[in-house]
């Protein structure tokens, strides 16, 4: 045994700005050397009720956003292929041939 002290060992403490863990973290390594997550509350009936319909609301939301951008993704692309030709009338130099790729 050596009668040195051991070196102190640097870390760094570090909290979550999402869910508040608290990480200590190992300066060298960059290892987790311990995590603290914090308590969660018991929740009520009437809570957990509540937020299961909202839950449900976004997903209805969500799926509903989806369907509107697919309804509207053809005139989308019908328009973005008008402004193509537009800028491809415009041009001069010609439209590069598949045999100058080489």
């Amino acid at each position: 045994m050596s009668d040195r002290p051991a070196p102190e060992e640097k870390t760094h403490e570090i909290s979550c700005p999402c869910c508040a863990t608290k990480l200590t973290v190992d300066a060298a390594s960059g290892a987790i050397l311990f995590e603290e997550r914090p308590k969660r509350r018991s929740q009520t009936w009437d809570g957990a009720v509540a937020a299961g319909k909202r839950q449900q609301e976004d997903a209805v939301r969500q799926f509903e956003q989806g369907i509107e951008r697919q309804l509207n993704a053809d005139e989308l692309l019908e328009k973005k292929f008008r402004e193509a030709l537009k800028r491809a009338d415009k041009s001069d130099s010609p439209p590069p041939r598949i045999f100058d790729l080489d």
